[in-house]
């Protein structure tokens, strides 16, 4: 049995498992140093946090332009998540939540898959992207990913990082124990180990020196001449401390020189970095290691010094640096758009100010507030006396400036805290929280004394106009229920101010409107 053993451990296999062992080491240690291949999961994390974004982006959009409330195989959202499943396979499921908890559209079997709970951070495999409207939480998209690292042994296995090392390690250390065995078998020290070790060394793709103790280049591989276009031949014997330009990347003390270190330290200095940029040679970007060479693990006879290239890994870092810098100005950019639809939705486009859907939502919330505190509100509806005779006479351009300078009037003279929409055509809404009806009276009469002075100069090319507005009032009372009801009431009062002769005032009560 032992002699079994000492057969199969053979020189030349125990070399071949060193250099394979070697080789794995330095494999690891690049990763480590280098940080290439990238790690998978942050890799996966990042790509996917951009998948969630644009997956939600494309929900936002879908929602804003008025997709069905409940889900449907046939919905835009549901759509949306299909169309995502499509572009990114490793995603497993999806779903959309809206407000109150509400689920508007689900992709997979989504519930076996997720395991954030609410208020959790989102991982690798679960993401979810808040949805925000008018700067409040109204729902979120969860996405499920397969996991991003094997979980089982099959997995492994079956995983390419895995199988790259076992193949590596295996053909590495059949050729290995080939290439060695035939080595030693016609060994001549004189003749035969020079070039023999200079074809192996030349086999590796990393640039290799085999230093002395003064740092004597002994031995310099195909990769590290074809860096500066050198001889091997040339090198031999050369102190590397002076190749000028190795050595206009390194520190200026020439104490700190990484392969002194190695050999005055007995141990080893990874990942030095180094920029080499000479003309009529590419630019290069490499990390130098240097460990020393030790007799019996003690004594020191010389240094290893590798150089890894790692240009490409460079170039591909600087690329993703381009590529999140246009990603984050194009974030921007579609921040600075949101912000002009929401102005485009809430505003009427002719005067700017709120247009009716946004009125009745201001309405309504400032309606609530009163109601719940005991506090008074009004509402003022006013109308362009007359309007369709501007039109008839000054056209629709005229129409259009009066309806502007009634809006400007209006806006003008309100208090702190009032606001006006544009009703519908030629008439207007003011609201005016904490307001009484004798005070909304007070102000309503004083602007349409304002318009009646001022407002016929809305119509530039024409001078002297004379155009005025009626004004109806109402306050919240027991019988207003919301402001629908309010505004109805103050356009019962319009309604009487222009029954009874226009540019006027005129306030809502129970029993009639009266005139202020």
């Amino acid at each position: 049995m032992k002699r079994w053993l000492q057969s199969l451990l053979s020189p030349s296999v125990r070399v071949a498992l060193g250099l394979v062992s070697l080789m794995i080491t330095l494999v690891l240690i690049a990763e480590v140093f280098t940080a290439y291949p990238p790690d998978r999961t942050d890799s996966a994390r990042h790509y996917r946090s951009q998948v969630a974004r644009i997956v939600g982006g494309e929900v936002v959009l879908a929602l804003r332009a008025g997709v069905d409330a409940l889900p449907s195989p046939d919905s835009a959202l549901q759509q949306v998540l299909k169309d995502a499943q499509r572009r990114e396979p490793q995603l497993l499921s999806a779903r959309v939540i809206g407000a109150d908890k509400q689920i508007l559209a689900q992709l997979g079997e989504h519930t076996r898959g997720w395991r954030l709970a609410p208020g959790d951070l989102s991982t690798t495999d679960n993401i979810r992207v808040p949805l925000i409207s008018n700067g409040n939480a109204w729902g979120e998209v969860q996405l499920v990913f397969k996991p991003a690292l094997p979980g089982t042994m099959g997995e492994w296995l079956r995983d390419p990082l895995a199988r790259w090392m076992l193949f590596v390690a295996g053909v590495g250390f059949v050729a290995f124990s080939l290439y060695l065995r035939r080595v030693l078998r016609h060994l001549d020290p004189n003749a035969a180990v020079p070039e023999r070790v200079r074809n192996a060394f030349d086999t590796l793709t990393e640039g290799v020196l085999v230093l002395d103790l003064s740092g004597r280049i002994m031995l310099a591989n195909r990769a590290f001449c074809e860096l500066h276009n050198e001889q091997p031949e040339a090198l031999t014997g050369v102190d590397v401390a002076k190749l000028s330009w190795l050595l206009a990347t390194l520190p200026a003390d020439t104490k700190a020189l990484p392969w002194r270190q190695a050999v005055q330290d007995n141990r080893a200095v990874l990942g030095v970095p180094l920029k080499l940029e000479a003309p009529g040679v590419p630019r290069r970007e490499l990390v130098m290691n240097c460990a020393p060479i030790t007799e019996g693990g003690k004594q020191v006879r010389g240094c290893l010094a590798t150089f890894s290239d790692v240009t490409e890994l460079q170039e591909r870092t600087e690329r993703l640096q381009v590529a999140l810098g246009a990603l984050s100005a194009s974030q921007r950019e579609i921040e600075r758009q949101n912000e002009e639809l929401t102005l485009l939705a809430t505003r009427d486009a002719l005067t700017g100010i709120f247009n009716r859907r946004s009125l009745m939502q201001q309405a309504e919330q400032r309606f609530a507030e009163a109601k719940a505190a005991g506090l008074p509100i009004s509402c003022i509806m006013c109308d362009i006396d007359h309007f369709k005779q501007v039109n008839d006479k000054y056209g629709h351009a005229g129409g259009d400036q009066v309806i502007q300078g009634a809006a400007k009037a209006l806006s003008r003279g309100l208090r702190l805290g009032d606001f006006v929409g544009r009703y519908g055509g030629e008439e207007f809404c003011i609201m005016l929280p904490g307001g009484t009806a004798a005070q909304a009276s007070e102000i309503a009469e004083r602007l349409r004394e304002d318009v009646e002075s001022n407002l016929g100069a809305s119509l530039r090319d024409h001078v002297g106009v004379r155009v005025t507005m009626s004004f109806g009032v109402a306050e919240i009372g027991p019988h207003v229920a919301d402001p629908a009801t309010l505004i109805d009431l103050a356009d019962q009062a319009l309604y009487h101010a222009k029954k009874n002769g226009r540019n006027r005032v005129t306030t809502w009560s129970p029993s009639e409107a009266t005139p202020a």
